[in-house]
């Protein structure tokens, strides 16, 4: 009787054990997936990255050379198109990451990834527009101007909005004494708002 009962004992205890490594491995979150980038060995990482930024440079000054002169030539007859117009190569990026926070928690996995693509391009679109002396030497049309230069001015800009926001959300979060996070909604609205205010102040400046 006392060795069916330590055999027993010695089941129970395995299966308890057994039971338990179950559960931690049903609960446990499944490994994130390395996206493409990810799955490259450094070589091609490195390759990857100069090819990029190289991109990115002669993408500077095909934008500012060509394609921002034959744009606002085209569009610089009616002054509220030229300037959305000269506004959207930037601060449509900030637009396009406002719907993806927005769209974040419900939106289909595949939804947002498309969503997150056209961010990203878009994206690289608006650093090409960083103001250099080149860029400062083109000749635009004076209200496709006011909004590529907003536009500009605000993709150079947006580190320190992007801290200042932070900062404000943490100062208030301090005087209400509690530790909360900004949900994808705010953070998507903010998004869209700070490029809204970058649109409003390219259609002011000529009046300043």
């Amino acid at each position: 009787m006392g060795k069916n009962g330590r055999r027993r004992r010695r089941q129970q205890g395995s299966q308890r054990a057994r039971d338990t490594a179950s559960v931690r491995t049903a609960t446990r979150p499944a490994d994130k997936p390395e996206n493409w980038f990810q799955r490259q060995h450094g070589g091609a990482q490195t390759f990857i990255v100069l090819g990029v930024t190289a991109l990115v440079v002669v993408g500077h000054f095909v934008l500012w050379g060509s394609i921002f002169p034959a744009l606002g030539a085209a569009v610089g007859r009616v002054p509220v198109v030229s300037t959305a117009t000269g506004w959207l190569f930037g601060g449509g990026a900030f637009v396009a990451w406002g719907v993806v926070a927005i769209n974040h928690d419900t939106a289909r996995p595949q939804t947002r990834k498309r969503l997150r693509v056209v961010a990203w391009v878009w994206s690289a679109v608006a650093v090409q527009m960083l103001p250099t002396g080149y860029a400062n030497d083109v000749s635009l049309p004076v209200d496709f101007w006011a909004g590529v230069y907003a536009s500009a001015y605000g993709v150079m800009l947006s580190p320190v909005a992007f801290f200042a926001l932070l900062g404000g959300w943490a100062l208030v979060n301090k005087l209400a004494k509690r530790k909360k996070e900004p949900s994808s909604q705010a953070v998507g609205w903010t998004c869209v708002g700070y490029a809204a205010l970058l649109l409003v102040w390219g259609s002011t400046l000529l009046r300043l």
